[in-house]
């Protein structure tokens, strides 16, 4: 352990006493009948403690006191999770919108395994642009079903297998609730004029079938309008690119580039080079696109979950069904540019230039309004377990089978010039009605031929005589949409016989599990014609593309006390996934110093096999990428590469618990070292790279227009050598204590990342990720402290929570090392409980970011990050609940 670390583990508690807010990380009985029903992941043998893991358990009823919307959310701000997609950014959730994953320590989405019941759920049907397969969490289960949330900051593929390498989220369900319980919200951004705001209603009812079954049924449905980038004050100016109207490359001028005489005139952004001269303007002509991007998503979703549960005998068994329907909309820039940068004749009408000239620009600027993407997904999964209690010999063991089968569907669109329609129309034969060369002239209105013309701009020219004009008709014509169509589906088989005394011992008994697992998953994506004909200017295309495989497994876990204080957890498993075959060990020991103390410290090996996204697909983004100059969304094309390895793992946590008097502290340290990680080449460290050897671009991966601009990166999946992280999790929690004011109860919980070592594949360099952005690496955001802190409040029918959350400052590696200033935020919540005949009601009246505090500006497009901050500002909401 580094210095440093050991001086944070001194210091760390003290700092986070003054710092911010969260959860409880004990289970709160639920209300309206659930049982407490204790569930320790990280082990198949029974008979483990709460205490014997890090384990941070969030209760339904933690999720409400703090005031988030839904479980993605309150993940997101979880101290110990960092980096995760939660926040709608078109330039870096491509197909993902509407989503929401997590990657617990930053240490990637794929790398943390996401369970429902202690059962696996299928990967969305698209990947992050960063290439990483993830669980979508908004497409679980209604939030009202939820009972709580396990999650597990451990190394954990010796007992779940391959992607549990960071630790396990296990979301479990109220499937033994009775009653009835309605909800409705409204929840919005109180400064936009009702843009992002909208209204939440749901209900769940129980009850006993007869004497032996229990069913439940939830259902959720939500409504939220969007919120677009113009409507704030601080994304508008972030992202400047190519406009329309548009600028020139004139020769007779040395190829200097001259804005359109329009610019202004048409809504385009007039960056001057120097005073009119008798060629023009020298300079650019822009458009502002960032103003057109969503912050907020405009969001309809319908979930709904039904389990039934029963015994007959010593038999128990559960039907599990789920579902969730949700369309989102988003905004985007007018139109894309055209990076082949065309040569203009100089006849073209209206051409005042006079000669020919290269266009940079894009067919609809900012007088066409935002482009709109559309996201129809449909996610389901049915899971069924049945369980008996035998003997053998003198042996009580417990049989289970457990089987699951989920998935996702995806419908999303997107707009783009059609490359062929374009050329057409610039040689006057743009139109669908329009016959073509030979069987009409050029600019034949009366044969439904038109020209496109660049020049000017269609809030401006409305004359349908000024040959600058530009008929709806080639419009329409030259701007196509692209319907990508993917599934991915997963199957599960699980068997597993479980004991609490495998074999007597003089300390007690050995617990022990043995299992096996069979899966099989498959991943299909469907283009439409034009982009498997790479017939986009800008989005370019790419092939369709498909892959399925199968899994097997067997895995042991025991539980062998050696002293009656001291026991270890011993776990092993061996897993085959197409080929890609590994064992792997976990020791564990937990030691019970004192009636107060347990100490706790483990190591497992982990791996994760590629999955199916990085194995086979053929995907083009549009991200932001850093050219030398500026940064500007262009294409990076990434085709997976059947060749990966597997990536492993060792991972290590030493830690302490200690109960007394109404306080539970817990301190663990961790540590993981990966070797074979596997990431995407980063395409701003692959253009870094090409400029850093002789200061031009002449990488392969690099392909240029005609006029010397970067048009599309090249990007792989590949092994990066090794990634070493390292930090410290604490918490202190303090139980009610009652007073004359009424009862107090309190917290802090605090997540401090000191190393986080990567060498980056690309560059070939170590780079120290911890307190950066991570925008020129494959890391995501590692800010190196998170923290938050809690007080409650009960008085009669009165409650209340106030609390803080705390994301420290990092740099910003994006724009040479500025910082990104450090974000501390309030929330606060009041809630009264009240009767109605025999029914519980419940007032609740809450506001996240009460203080409205900016997110931290970012010189980036939308001007924060996406992957940390919240943009929102103040969030208040009005819920009103009902039980009986």
């Amino acid at each position: 352990m580094t210095a440093r670390l050991m001086l944070s583990a001194a210091i760390l508690p003290l700092t986070a006493m003054t710092l911010s807010a969260g959860f409880s990380p004990a289970l709160a009985q639920a209300a309206g009948g659930d049982k407490d029903v204790v569930s320790v992941i990280g082990g198949r043998a029974p008979g483990a403690s709460v205490t014997d893991r890090p384990v941070t358990r969030i209760g339904r009823e933690d999720i409400e006191a703090a005031g988030f919307a839904d479980l993605g959310d309150a993940l997101a701000f979880l101290p110990s999770i960092t980096g995760s997609e939660f926040n709608e950014d078109p330039g870096t959730q491509n197909d993902t919108s509407g989503t929401s994953s997590v990657n617990l320590r930053g240490l990637g989405l794929g790398s943390t395994l996401v369970l429902m019941n202690g059962q696996r759920q299928t990967v969305a049907s698209v990947s992050a642009d960063d290439g990483a397969s993830f669980v979508d969490l908004n497409a679980l289960v209604p939030g009202i079903a939820i009972s709580r949330v396990e999650v597990l900051k451990d190394g954990a593929s010796p007992v779940y297998g391959s992607d549990a390498v960071a630790g396990v989220v296990n979301v479990m369900t109220r499937d033994d609730f009775s009653g009835f319980e309605l909800t409705a919200e409204l929840r919005g951004p109180t400064e936009y004029d009702g843009s992002g705001a909208g209204y939440e209603l749901a209900a769940i009812a129980g009850g006993e079938i007869g004497a032996d079954l229990h069913l439940i049924a939830a259902v959720e449905w939500l409504d939220r309008q969007g919120l677009e980038g113009f409507e704030t004050d601080f994304v508008p100016g972030t992202g400047l690119s190519l406009g329309q109207p548009g600028s020139y490359l004139v020769p007779s001028a040395g190829f200097a580039s001259y804005a359109d005489p329009l610019c202004e005139a048409g809504g385009g952004i007039l960056n001057r080079a120097g005073p009119d001269d008798a060629t023009g303007t020298p300079g650019s002509c822009q458009v502002d696109y960032g103003q057109f991007f969503s912050l907020v998503t405009q969001e309809e979703r319908l979930q709904a979950f039904a389990a039934l549960t029963g015994e007959a005998g010593d038999v128990r068994y559960a039907l599990r069904v789920s579902g969730t329907d949700q369309s989102v909309e988003r905004g985007n820039s007018p139109s894309l540019p055209n990076l082949n940068f065309p040569l203009l004749d100089a006849g073209l009408p209206g051409n005042p230039f006079g000669e020919d000239v290269v266009w940079l620009g894009r067919p609809l600027g900012a007088s066409a309004g935002a482009a709109r993407r559309r996201f129809d997904h449909e996610t389901w999964r049915v899971a069924g377990e049945i369980a008996q209690d035998v003997s053998w010999g003198a042996m009580p063991v417990t049989l289970e089978l457990n089987t699951t089968y989920s998935r996702n569907d995806l419908r999303a669109t997107i707009t783009d010039t059609l490359a062929d329609n374009f050329d057409a129309a610039l040689a006057g034969f743009g139109g669908a009605d329009c016959p073509g060369p030979g069987a009409a002239s050029a600019g034949d209105q009366s044969a439904g031929c038109y020209y496109f013309n660049p020049f000017g701009s269609g809030a401006v020219v409305r004359d349908p005589a000024d040959p600058r004009y530009n008929s709806p008709a080639v419009l329409d014509d030259i701007i196509g949409e692209d319907v990508r169509n993917s599934r991915a589906d997963l199957g599960v088989v699980e068997a597993v016989a479980s004991t609490p005394a495998l074999a007597a011992l003089p300390a007690g008994d050995v617990s022990a599990a043995l299992g096996l697992q069979l899966r099989r998953e498959t991943l299909r994506v469907d283009h439409g014609a034009d982009f498997n004909a790479d017939n986009f200017l800008f989005i370019i295309g790419g092939p369709d593309y498909e892959g399925e495989r199968d899994a097997h497994a067997v895995f042991a876990d025991a539980i062998v006390p050696v002293t009656n204080r001291l026991e270890l957890q011993l776990a092993a498993r061996y897993e085959d996934i197409d080929g890609f075959a590994s064992t792997d060990p976990k020791i564990a020991a937990v030691f019970e110093a004192s009636d107060a103390l347990t100490l706790r410290a483990s190591w497992a090996q982990s791996f994760r096999a590629p999955s199916l996204h990085q194995q086979v697909s053929a995907t083009t983004t549009l991200q932001s990428l850093n050219t030398g100059s500026a940064s500007s969304f262009l294409p990076v094309r990434t085709v997976g590469n059947p060749d990966l390895d597997p990536e492993t793992a060792d991972t290590f946590t030493a830690g302490a618990v200690w109960q007394a008097r109404g306080l539970t502290a817990n301190i663990d340290l961790w540590r993981a070292e990966y070797d074979g990680l596997i990431v995407k080449e980063n395409p701003n460290a692959i253009l870094a790279a090409d400029l850093a050897d002789d200061g031009v671009y002449n990488d392969p991966r690099v392909e240029l227009s005609s006029i010397g601009d970067v048009r599309l990166v090249r990007a792989r999946f590949v092994n990066a050598p090794s990634l070493e992280a390292q930090g410290i999790d604490a918490g202190l929690t303090a139980a009610p204590v009652e007073t004359g004011l009424g009862a107090f109860g309190w917290g802090v919980q605090a997540s401090y990342i000191d190393e986080f070592t990567l060498t980056d594949p690309v560059l070939g360099t170590t780079v120290d990720a911890a307190g950066s952005r991570n925008f020129t690496n494959f890391a995501r955001s590692v800010p190196d402290l998170r923290a938050s802190a809690w007080i409650d409040w009960r008085h009669a029918n009165w409650q209340s929570r106030a609390g803080l959350r705390h994301i420290a400052s990092y740099a910003d590696d994006e724009n040479g090392g500025a910082t990104i200033d450090a974000w501390t935020v309030l929330d606060l919540q009041l809630a009264y409980n009240f009767n109605v005949g025999a029914d519980r009601g419940r007032l609740v009246l809450g506001a996240l970011n009460l203080t409205d505090e900016p997110a931290p500006f970012v010189d980036t497009p939308l001007g924060y990050d996406t992957k940390v901050h919240d943009p929102r500002g103040r969030v208040a909401y009005l819920r009103v609940e009902f039980a009986r």
